[in-house]
This record gives C-alpha cells, sequence and structure tokens, in this order.
C-alpha cells in the first residue's frame, strides 16, 4: 500500500489524469492527420492521375489538392503544440504540489485507495 495523499496532491492527481487524456487525444489526432496529409498527396494525386479524372498538367487542381495539405498540416501543428503545453502543464502541476514520478505511476496503476 502506499503512503497517504494530501488533498492537494489527490486534485491535483485527478487533473494530471483529465490533462493527460487529453494529450492523448492531441497526439493521436496530430498523428493521424499526418496520414491523412500523406494519402491526400500520394494517393489522391496519383489515384485521380491514373484514372483520368484530371490530366497531368492542371495546376488548378493540384493547388488545391496542396493547400488541402497545408491545412491539414496546421491542423496538425497545432494538436502536436496543445499535446506539447499539456505536457508542461502536467510538469509543472507535478512539481508544484511535490509529486514524484513513481508516485504518479502507482496512481495510474490504482495502489491508492480511495481514488
Amino acid at each position: 500500500m502506499a503512503a497517504k495523499l494530501s488533498k492537494k496532491q489527490r486534485v491535483a492527481l485527478k487533473q494530471i489524469d483529465e490533462l493527460s487524456s487529453k494529450r492523448k487525444q492531441q497526439l493521436i489526432l496530430g498523428f493521424a492527420s499526418i496520414g491523412v496529409m500523406v494519402l491526400v498527396i500520394v494517393g489522391y494525386n496519383t489515384l485521380t492521375y491514373q484514372m483520368g479524372v484530371i490530366d497531368e498538367g492542371n495546376t488548378i487542381i493540384r493547388a488545391a489538392i496542396y493547400m488541402t495539405a497545408m491545412v491539414i498540416a496546421g491542423f496538425c501543428g497545432i494538436m502536436l503544440m496543445r499535446a506539447s503545453r499539456n505536457k508542461t502543464k502536467i510538469d509543472a502541476m507535478r512539481q508544484s504540489v511535490g509529486i514524484s514520478r513513481e508516485t504518479l505511476d502507482a496512481w495510474n496503476r490504482g495502489e491508492y485507495e480511495n481514488q
């Protein structure tokens, strides 16, 4: 059984749980948007040329495809920046109330009573 936690530490650990779940979601969205961006550039571009939907020299369609990829890249950047900010908030909160990394790991494993 782990040592007792103060009320302030319990509140901080619950907030850290919320921030870490948001961070995981943001990382997933960021990396998924990288995959979508690659699919848009490589897959859609190649597929439309091979199927003959657009000709090879159509710069308007090509520009639209790359602009779409740039918007997706911006979304990816925003998500990854938010994830980085949440990591910074987690570390600052952990240090401000004196929670060690081992205590955080024990909390995540459920070793503390009345979580």
